[in-house]
Formats: C-alpha cells, structure tokens, sequence
C-alpha cells in the first residue's frame, strides 16, 4: 500500500468547502430570500420555493389555488426575474403544486 503524503488539516477542510460548496450561498436560498420581492408580497405569504431539480425547475409550493394560478399565469415573467439573480441562470422553469 502507497502512503499519500501528510496535508494540513487547514487545507483539507478549505478544499472540501470548497469542493461541496459550503459556507457559500446557494441559489435556492437567493431565491428565498428574495420571494416577496419576485411574485409580490400578497402572493409570497401564501406560497414558497422549495428547490431547484437536476433538470432546472424551480419546485413552487401555493397554499391556494388562486395564487397557484396567478402564478402560472405569469410564470415567464417569474422566471425573467430569476434568471437575473447571479447563480440561478440555470432555472427553465416552475413547477408548481399544491402544499
């Protein structure tokens, strides 16, 4: 068996922060944060965004059809916004569902 030579504890832990990303903001939590201000304050308190996919969708839960439907409606508008967010030019669109 072949011994890899010793690192420093340091580096290991910076490299697996960022290999994985920790520590960073992800896109997901962008978008949450900024919600209200992407479907408007009355449709933000009835609905929430879950996750992002593999595939690139956005994962929406509305409390209430009317906002569920208000929210198709202007799903292209919803995902321009998105879009425009650094780190979320991958999303290609919502999927939304009752929660």
């Amino acid at each position: 068996m072949r011994r890899r030579p010793s690192r420093e504890l340091v580096d290991l832990i910076d490299g697996l922060r960022a290999k994985h990303g920790i520590g960073r903001p992800t896109a997901e939590q962008a978008i949450r944060d900024l919600w209200p201000e992407i479907v408007g304050p009355a449709n933000a308190s009835y609905s929430h965004a879950v996750r992002i996919d593999e595939r690139g969708r956005l994962v929406v839960h509305a409390s209430h059809a009317v906002v569920r439907n208000e929210l198709f409606l202007n799903r292209g508008e919803i995902i321009e916004r998105i879009r425009r967010i650094p780190g979320c030019a991958k999303i290609s669109r919502l999927q939304l569902s009752q929660g």
